[in-house]
């Protein structure tokens, strides 16, 4: 078949259409917003394509698969298997990064296991990885009779005590220890200074070498490298009498002739930070900890410890006497502080015993007068640990254990904050992982890299004869796909990178590189608007990528706003001819020439120029007031100083990677909330002047609404209140005592169906087939009761209301201010077609931005000036609603708000007051400010890239 053939699509606001595809060709299907491009492409094409594809499979792997429901379409024709690339971000695991997104870090894991050299510890020498086998042999070879032992480092877990490290050395086992020199047994007490650094070994075993010995050592070697050796080995004579001819040859086949230690048995999980056995064990692989802090103990520094200057948690002053009670009393006459004191006015010093303990030093204690109980501390000599230090020891106690308490938890989150992990330094594996090297470089060096540097690193690489034919392999597998990265428009990035970092465009590029990485023909490919997040320069790149996909045999359909995108197209579906139920139609099918003479096509006025967004006639002048931040360093930012002009529409532009979100989002939306939250750390910077000019920020993002579908439209914008008291307040409700309450889907035994519990939907779940979702038979899908729907208002039940586009209600509503004007923000925002009660989940990162947007629009009142940031809130747009966002967001500005929009479009850019460009490239070759000043002024700059662009729309 030549064609995918769909007919009677009705699928979402699909008006039973039919429509036939191209194979082998890309397929731009593009339309406004809410038209029902994203049922067409993902809900019919790949949602049968899928469901096909999973019917085909054996049961047994079918059981394992979540199924699908077959789409409303009575059939397709002409598929083939279908992979959807989608932008939908979901829940990020921390734990993912960059690395093992595209499956490099497991070639890199192999890598360093199979070629990596050795570093000894103790001083430079290099030496190669042993088998366990290669020591047994290198043992045998000793002449008879020779006694040698095998110990292994150790040392002691960060923040905890040495005697829970000589606990777990019992718990192992082995009952025989050299501390800095000196043999001792483990069952004695043992006598060791808290606060410096020892060198202490475990003896795994002794053996004096004899014939059928070698058993014995494997076994012994096998199960020490395991159990608690980290793979490390140190190997001393006990024999006197060896020969230094013999010690020489064995050390030199062993390891580190110096310092006698060996590394072996070293396979890819040891530098897998997702394994218990090779993690840090501080942080558990997720590069951050959590460290308690003191400003977050104390509720009020003008009260004394006495009346409650302490979290009652932490420190309650009041109830029965408890051990706590004694120990304060004792602790205020050992270092002489009055507890009646005001906190802020106690002595640093005190404040540092209360916070950090008494380090070491052990105090006597003594009863408080009229205490006559009996109480297990009274009398013992004790040393203080300090809240600071009890708070992490109890939290890396519970994070240790299989079930965790959630309200112990939050509990932590209240008390500690977010730091890099003080005990790896964020690089997430055990210190010995980087004794391992290739060319002079540990894992964590390489996967810090920037891709391109990565790349080259790569290439230089040179193996020995015996080792080349297992390195050039792994090599090759990985600079293939380090160059598909690189070719798409990524080579700011780096393996490490948290996967919860980087935005959905990056995310589906990374997901499209991976797709040509694999080299499939005759699939369908499907892409929800490849160009989000990419610079006007960049987006040449994802169009090849695009059409490399097609020559190679597959069909690529792209739902798209993006003109160049729309330009490259061999074919163009254009669903429309309005959003929500104004749409759901073909408009166009055709060339782009076909789609630009057609009357009917949005699109195509936009394409010829018939229709355009305009540049300002003037540029707002700023009030003066400025928020200036100095030394911006977080991630690849290079020390910058920048001033962002208040009270005017200011855009943050620059090639992807060149740290647009790092200063909008970790420095400036992160220092400003964190002057009322001491939680929030910000990004790495100098000084912040100018918050006072600003009242409120808000940050305006693509988050979902809700987490569930019961969260919707009404109750975001904050409507259903005002709905459910108009309810409430006709006579029928009155009659019957009815309360707002009982209009309500989400409480229990007032108004809602209890039969479906206020879903309106009953999902069951079946083995081996997709969730059967039914309507509630008993409220027919309403989701009350028969007594709540016999309320009416203006002939209208609730649910009745619930069921209306943004657009309808506005009409209805039109006598009620307060309710209208919000609606009327929605439909200017071009959110007309959604309806009042649809589930947040089923709402676009772009349509739940604009909601957000228009329920601060609702709030905005003159005279206050709050700062609004938004991350491209072009996503998901067609141009023309990008003219009706326009129209809001200068409506913030008039009101006396300031705007700060990170942006790549350039239709927003070409109508800012003020462009600050950074760059001039991306990762460590932007993070400057390029250019700055009026987008007449930006597109003067020779360096800046988006300035160069900007000339062919101004």
């Amino acid at each position: 078949m030549k064609d995918i053939e769909i007919k009677g699509a009705r699928q979402n606001n699909l008006k039973n259409i039919d429509v036939n595809i191209p194979r082998d060709k890309i397929t731009v299907i593009t339309g406004v917003s809410g038209s029902g491009k994203s049922s067409l492409a993902f809900d019919i094409i790949y949602g049968e394509g899928q469901r096909r594809f999973l019917d085909s499979l054996p049961t047994f792997s079918r059981s394992r698969i979540s199924q699908l429901k077959k789409p409303e379409v009575d059939f397709v024709f002409g598929l083939s298997p279908v992979i959807a690339i989608e932008q939908k971000r979901g829940l990020v695991n921390p734990r993912s990064t960059v690395g093992t997104m595209t499956d490099i870090y497991d070639y890199m894991r192999l890598l360093y296991a199979t070629v990596g050299t050795v570093k000894c510890p103790y001083c430079e020498e290099k030496f190669d990885i042993k088998t366990s086998g290669q020591i047994v042999e290198a043992v045998l070879s000793l002449p008879e009779g020779t006694k040698i032992e095998f110990l292994t480092p150790v040392c002691k877990l960060y923040g905890e005590t040495y005697a829970y490290l000589f606990d777990e050395i019992r718990k192992k086992g082995y009952n025989s220890l050299v501390i800095d020199g000196k043999r001792i047994d483990i069952s004695e007490e043992i006598d060791i200074d808290e606060y410096c650094d020892h060198d202490i070994k475990i003896v795994i075993d002794r053996f004096e070498v004899k014939n059928n010995i070698e058993k014995s050592i494997t076994n012994s070697l096998e199960t020490a490298l395991e159990v608690i050796g980290e793979h490390i080995l140190i190997a001393e004579f006990l024999s006197e009498d060896i020969p230094e001819e013999v010690k020489d040859k064995f050390y030199s086949s062993f390891g580190c002739k110096k310092h006698h230690i060996t590394m072996a048995n070293i396979e890819s999980h040891y530098f897998a930070f997702n394994n218990i056995s090779s993690s840090c064990r501080t942080c558990g692989g997720i590069g951050t900890s959590k460290k308690a802090d003191p400003r977050l103990m104390i509720v009020n520094q003008q009260k004394s410890i006495n009346e409650g200057a302490f979290d009652p948690s932490v420190y309650n002053y009041r109830g029965e006497i408890t051990y706590k009670h004694i120990l304060m009393y004792n602790l205020s006459r050992h270092y002489n502080f009055s507890l009646d004191t005001p906190f802020n006015e106690l002595p640093d010093d005190i404040k540092d015993i209360l916070f950090y303990g008494t380090k070491g030093e052990k105090i006597t204690i003594e009863a408080p007068p009229n205490f006559n109980k009996r109480n297990w501390i009274i009398g013992r000599k004790i040393q203080f640990s300090g809240y600071v230090n009890q708070t992490e020891h109890w939290y890396r106690e519970t994070t240790r254990k299989d079930k965790v308490n959630e309200a112990v938890l939050e509990w932590f989150k209240k008390k500690m904050v977010e730091y890099t992990c003080p005990d790896c330094g964020g690089k997430k594996l055990k210190k010995q992982r980087f004794n391992i090297l290739i060319n002079d470089k540990n894992i964590h060096e390489l996967c810090w890299m920037q891709l391109t540097e990565l790349y080259d690193f790569m290439s230089k690489l040179k193996f020995p004869s015996d080792k080349k034919y297992i390195a050039e392999p792994i090599v090759h597998e990985i600079n293939k796909r380090i160059s598909l990265l690189i070719e798409i428009g990524l080579d700011y990035l780096s393996l490490g990178r948290r996967a919860d970092t980087i935005s959905g465009g990056e995310a589906q590029r990374i997901r499209l590189a991976s797709q040509i990485s694999s080299g499939l023909m005759g699939m369908i490919y499907i892409l929800d608007e490849p160009s989000v997040g990419l610079h006007a320069r960049d987006s040449k790149k994802v169009i090849k990528i695009l059409k490399q996909l097609r020559d190679i045999g597959n069909t690529v359909i792209v739902v798209e706003h993006d003109i160049e995108t729309i330009e490259n197209a061999d074919n163009i579906v254009e669903i429309g001819p309005g959003p929500g139920i104004h749409g759901g139609k073909i408009v166009e099918i055709g060339s782009i020439d076909v789609i630009k003479k057609a009357k009917q096509s949005i699109t195509g006025r936009y394409l010829c120029g018939k229709e355009r967004i305009l540049v300002p006639k003037e540029r707002r002048k700023y009030n003066g007031n400025k928020l200036i931040i100095l030394g911006a360093r977080e991630n690849n930012l290079k020390d910058i100083d920048v001033e962002i002009p208040l009270g005017v529409f200011v855009c943050i532009s620059g090639v992807s990677g060149s740290g647009k979100s790092t200063l909008v989002n970790e420095i400036i939306y992160k220092k400003l909330r964190s002057i009322a939250d001491p939680r929030i750390i910000p990004g790495k910077h100098r000084d912040l002047k100018g918050n006072e000019h600003i009242k409120n920020i808000i940050n305006i993002d693509q988050s979902p609404i809700g987490k569930n579908s019961r969260s919707n439209p009404a109750t975001y914008i904050g409507l259903f209140d005002s709905i459910r008291r108009l309810f409430m307040n006709t006579e029928e409700a009155k009659a019957n005592g009815y309360t707002i309450s009982n209009f309500s889907f989400n409480s229990k035994n007032s108004g809602r169906c209890e039969h479906c519990k206020g879903d309106g939907r009953i999902v069951t779940k079946l083995q081996f087939m997709p969730d059967v979702e039914i309507v509630c038979p008993i409220c027919k899908g309403q989701r009350y009761k028969k007594e709540i729907l016999d309320v009416k208002y203006n002939g209208k039940n609730i649910y009745e209301v619930l069921d209306m586009s943004v657009e309808e209600a506005a009409e209805f509503f039109k006598d009620k201010k307060n309710i209208y004007h919000k609606l009327s923000i929605m439909n200017q925002l071009g959110l007309g077609y959604i309806k009042l009660g649809q589930p947040s989940t089923t709402l676009s990162g772009g349509e739940a931005q604009r909601i957000k947007l228009a329920s601060e629009l609702g709030k905005i009142k003159r005279g206050t000036s709050n700062l609004y940031i938004l991350d491209e809130p072009t996503t998901g747009l067609h141009i023309s609603d990008i003219k009706k966002l326009l129209n809001c967001l200068n409506l913030l500005v008039d009101k006396g708000h300031s705007l700060l929009v990170i942006e790549h479009n350039l239709e927003v850019l070409k109508t800012a007051d003020h462009i600050i460009d950074l760059g001039p490239e991306g990762g460590k070759n932007g993070g400057y400010v390029v250019a700055q000043g009026t987008p007449e002024q930006v597109k003067e700059v020779k360096e800046s890239v988006t300035g160069q662009y900007l000339k062919h729309v101004l």
